[in-house]
């Protein structure tokens, strides 16, 4: 089950967050955004890799931070695609999810700087239309 949503990019600015679950405490998107940003860092520094999976907990109650990362080669930067899921989820459909919304919105990512909130309409459509349910893949 996906619980959450965030888009954020490797310098730690906030594109997008969406509660699925209304049980998940709410966190500030802009500190959550850091972090991701810090571990992506720390990842590509001690271990050449980029992130992927975060779990807590053991069994049937595991929890996990699955992210799909996504580079904007001429920007210098990545874009991170952040899942906070309960339980298995189909991990060919969070890829999936995560390609749909980069393509479509490559030209809005690059632009953190001069973000306009159109981000959040166009996401929340795509969700809608193509991938309904989600929250319980």
């Amino acid at each position: 089950m996906i619980e959450k949503l965030l888009i954020c990019d490797s310098q730690g600015y906030p594109f997008y967050t969406k509660d699925f679950d209304s049980a998940i405490p709410s966190i500030d998107q802009a500190l959550l955004s850091g972090l991701i940003s810090t571990i992506g860092t720390l990842g590509r520094q001690l271990f050449k890799k980029e992130i992927a999976n975060i779990t807590f907990g053991t069994g049937v109650s595991q929890s996990h931070i699955f992210i799909v990362t996504k580079e904007l080669l001429s920007e210098g930067k990545s874009i991170y695609f952040v899942f906070f899921m309960k339980g298995e989820c189909d991990q060919k459909l969070v890829k999936d999810i995560s390609t749909t919304i980069f393509i479509e919105n490559k030209n809005i990512l690059k632009r953190s700087k001069n973000f306009s909130g159109q981000i959040k309409d166009r996401v929340d459509s795509i969700l809608k239309n193509r991938y309904s349910g989600i929250g319980a893949c």
